[in-house]
């Protein structure tokens, strides 16, 4: 009933939800994400220690020995507020509500009956404690789900946080904002005790290791060590700024480890009373939680610059080193762009001065590019770490050619005249700066596609050539018919011909990459934004401050597409991996997708926040983009890779309405991927795709893997086969079930009534409804008694997986006449006739001859015959398709030449 229960609530949930959804993409899942301002939780199980943090909607769990992410949970309705575990169950609070989870599925639900909010949790028992911020202590039998007690604290207390003393029965420490402390009875609702004001709010209370001894951290940054059973001070230390979270070593060492809201920790030694060290810029910002391990000279740290850090205490002079972390960017990322031809990682750059590398695959594999000794630098000169790095990256090129013998990364940064390069295969900054001639600031940056050169464009218009490996300057593209002023984007074809540039005046130029010299200028009526090329097709993207995209023909130097509909500034645009699609991202909250080949939209949809980059996948899986007032990085499933999309032409009337970005923990369960929320085209009916014309040749809208997947089915079967034989099935149990009597006989079993009909299937003989014949048999012997037509045959067929038609073709029944073999062959000249679905007849008549091939060897006749048909089908086509695409090519170079 419960699993019942939470279902419902998921799918009512998702009904809420706009109605309308994108057409191409689909939120999947979103990278980048660690922690936030939620304090973390640490459960000890054994000799493994866990961690639960809070990601927005979502909780992540960590093994810590590892440092490994074990768990995600479901999305939650809103932005979790505090956290709680006991062994194998977290309890998260969302608003007035605490959701259960076990393993990270969830379990129950406790729901409130006011309007409040959980800012606190803490497990008290076989009950779990709330403090909400209507100023109410309540507490609930979480087995139950059931209001159990709560405590209304009066105007003069407002409760701050809340403790469960060890060893304290049934009594629980509530702080206030005015300074004072209560110990409540939460069994018989009664105050016990009232502690007089400490002289400053309290932020944090924390069990000492010693039995009635609590850590207070105070307001104004002081640590109060306080025995609540005699209500006496033993000690008292203070620190800058606010404390927020207080922890102690137990591995022998008296040492009290207490942290602020500005990143610092400081580190007492609590037998000498005296400070031991801090460690300045820990974190780039307040410090939620901070936890020593168990008998172990480990401290872990969570902060809300989204990071985690274990610290070991292994140095002569007892100061910490890091020894794990794993982090995000903490504050937006600005530019992202996928690296790489397997679409495993992106790099990123964001507003806290960093680049980064993501992993789509694998979180642990992220990684921060090093930018050298900070922390070192940063505590001799007693600054923050974020201070020593290089200005924020505005833009970054990257090529994977050269990563093995030299760096691979240029970026340019806000107001600098130097570009840098960086090292992607030994993650660190590189040796080499690059500075404009001109002394003016770096616009943008380039890497030619062979990863010699780099390529910086100035602010005067000057673009400059370095080589790579040296960091040597080569030559500079400028001159009188150069640009007049700022550079915003510089590309390379494949083959190093010539170099694309644009720049604020509104031209784009072609240069002859040897010589440096114009070849060509391209005027457009506004000024350009931004360009992207598509190195396979030849075509420029150019984005303008007219709010519009043009496409650029490289060989023709035409504006051959141009594309009108976002109404305000477009912030990045990417192609799709086949050169078909432009998707762009702009400030009105839409992103866009444009089919090249039709010049139509073809899918927008509007998200809560304004997109500011976009990047496709080199593989064509997976949409990326990131967001303003977001830290992470939010993948979008391409639903033309698994599923039938119609790329008909739209308009902004049915644009999807405030998509939901993707979480943590991706697609939630009782979620369908669906094609334009249940609409069906008019041009799409029973999987036929209508041809503009019949002498066109059609391919097929079902995704790419219906017809590589059969190809390579034999190479997929090897490689899933399991690498360990079955094992057995383990020995019955010793208590079996026996008849009561003097003498012991075991019980025979009754079979059910399943296990009957299973025996009279096997031993009676076939059931009256068994059928000799499978729906693919009869239908291609209906095609053929149809007078060949087998237009239903072939809509059964895509409906099969690679797998489905594999064993159709392998269980085709054979006589003397191979009808059935024929009929096959009948019915693959039938389609390619029609002109449709080229690539699924080429898959089909592929893996028909590789099953059958010995069998139409050793019988020629008739078969041959029609094989000789197809043969010559396949060379009418291609001579017809061979004329055309010459006649095209004939034209397009005249063109040019004219």
């Amino acid at each position: 009933m419960v699993s019942e229960t939470i279902k419902k609530r998921r799918l009512e949930q998702e009904s809420k939800r706009s109605a309308a959804q994108p057409r191409i993409f689909h939120p999947f899942r979103a990278v980048g994400y660690v922690t936030n301002d939620v304090p973390a939780t640490f459960e000890a199980r054994g000799q493994d220690f866990f961690m639960t943090t809070c990601v927005g909607k979502n909780f992540q769990i960590y093994n810590l020995k590892q440092m490994n992410l074990l768990f995600v949970g479901p999305q939650a309705a809103a932005p979790l507020t505090a956290l709680a575990t006991l062994n194998d169950i977290t309890f998260a609070a969302c608003g007035n509500q605490v959701i259960i989870y076990k393993r990270a599925k969830e379990i129950a639900r406790i729901v409130g009956e006011a309007e409040f909010a959980i800012v606190q949790l803490v497990v008290f028992g076989s009950h779990i404690l709330g403090l909400c911020d209507d100023n109410i202590l309540r507490m609930w039998d979480y087995k139950t789900q059931e209001l159990y007690t709560q405590v209304e604290f009066d105007e003069t207390f407002t409760a701050s946080a809340i403790l469960h003393p060890s060893t304290y029965l049934n009594k629980v420490l509530v702080s206030s904002n005015q300074g004072t402390m209560q110990i409540w009875n939460m069994r018989t609702n009664q105050m016990i005790y009232s502690f007089k004001s400490f002289g400053s709010p309290i932020t944090s209370l924390t069990q000492s290791p010693v039995v009635d001894v609590v850590a207070i951290g105070l307001l104004d940054g002081t640590t109060i060590l306080h025995n609540i059973k005699m209500d006496e001070k033993i000690d008292n230390v203070r620190q800058d700024e606010r404390v927020t979270a207080v922890s102690f070593r137990t591995d022998g060492q008296h040492i009290m480890a207490t942290a602020n809201m500005q990143g610092d920790i400081a580190l007492w030694d609590l037998e000498k009373r005296s400070l031991v060290h801090v460690m300045k810029g820990a974190h780039d910002g307040n410090i939620t939680s901070i936890q020593f391990l168990n008998s172990q000279p480990i401290l872990v740290t969570c902060g809300s610059d989204n990071a985690v850090k274990q610290w070991i205490f292994d140095n002569l002079d007892g100061t910490p080193r890091l020894l794990k972390s794993r982090s995000g960017h903490h504050s937006p990322p600005s530019k992202i762009r996928y690296y790489g031809h397997d679409g495993h990682f992106i790099l990123s750059s964001g507003r806290d001065r960093s680049l980064r590398a993501f992993s789509t695959v694998r979180d642990a594999q992220t990684v921060e590019l090093s930018q050298g000794s900070l922390a070192k630098k940063a505590k001799n000169y007693n600054l923050k770490i974020d201070e020593l790095k290089l200005p924020q990256i505005t833009q970054f090129a990257a090529s994977e050619r050269k990563q093995k013998e030299w760096d691979n990364i240029l970026t340019c940064h806000l107001n600098d005249n130097g570009a840098r390069t960086w090292s992607y295969k030994n993650k660190v900054l590189g040796k080499h700066v690059m500075q404009t001639k001109d002394t003016s600031a770096v616009k943008a940056v380039a890497i030619s596609s062979c990863g010699n050169f780099g390529f910086v464009g100035s602010g005067n218009g000057a673009i400059d050539m370095f080589n790579m490996q040296s960091g040597i300057y080569r030559k500079t593209f400028h001159g009188e018919s150069g640009h007049k002023k700022a550079i915003t984007g510089i590309v390379g074809d494949n083959l190093n011909r010539y170099l694309i540039t644009s720049s604020v005046d509104k031209t784009v130029k072609l240069w002859d990459f040897n010589s440096a010299k114009l070849l060509h200028t391209i005027t457009l009526e506004s000024p350009i934004v931004s360009i992207e090329f598509q190195r396979d097709s030849d075509l420029l993207a150019v984005a303008c401050d007219d709010l519009g995209i043009r496409v650029v023909d490289i060989e023709t130097q035409k504006v051959v597409r141009e594309f009108w509909g976002h109404r305000n500034r477009i912030t990045d645009m990417t192609f799709s991996s086949d050169g078909r699609w432009i998707v762009s991202a702009s400030l009105d909250a839409t992103v866009r997708t444009w089919d090249l080949p039709t010049g139509n939209l073809v899918d927008i949809f509007k998200v809560d926040d304004v997109a500011t980059s976009v990047t496709f996948s080199p593989t064509g899986d997976f949409l990326a983009t990131t967001h303003v007032d977001n830290v992470g990085i939010f993948l979008w499933a391409n639903k033309t890779q698994f599923g039938s999309v119609s790329l008909r032409s739209i308009t902004d009337d049915e644009v999807a309405e405030l998509i939901s970005l993707p979480t943590s923990s991706g697609l939630e369960e009782g979620v369908e991927i669906s094609n334009d929320a249940g609409e069906q085209d008019d041009d799409q009916v029973d999987g036929k795709t209508e041809q503009l014309t019949e002498d066109m040749i059609t391919l097929s809208l079902l995704p790419r893997s219906k017809w590589q997947n059969l190809l390579n089915l034999e190479t997929i079967k090897l490689r899933n086969k399991s690498k360990e034989a079955p094992k057995t099935p383990e020995k019955a149990p010793f208590f079996l079930p026996t008849l009561p009597g003097v003498v012991s006989k075991f019980a025979a079993l009754e079979k059910t009534n399943e296990a009957e009909d299973e025996d009279k299937r096997f031993r009676g003989g076939f059931s009256s409804d068994y059928q000799s014949e499978t729906e693919f048999t009869r239908l291609l012997r209906a095609g053929h008694e149809e007078g060949g037509n087998y237009t239903a045959f072939i809509s059964y067929l895509k409906t099969l997986n690679p797998s489905g038609i594999d064993f159709e073709i392998r269980s085709m029944s054979l006589d003397s006449e191979l009808t059935l073999l024929n009929y096959y062959l009948e019915a693959m000249e039938y389609q390619l006739k029609t002109r449709r679905d080229f690539e699924l007849v080429q898959a089909w008549l592929s893996a028909f001859l590789n099953v059958h091939g010995d069998i139409i060897v050793a019988n020629p006749g008739s078969i041959t015959d029609r094989l000789q048909h197809i043969l010559q089908s396949h060379q009418q086509e291609f001579t017809r398709l061979s004329e055309q695409i010459h006649y095209g090519l004939c034209l397009i170079d005249f063109l040019r030449k004219a």
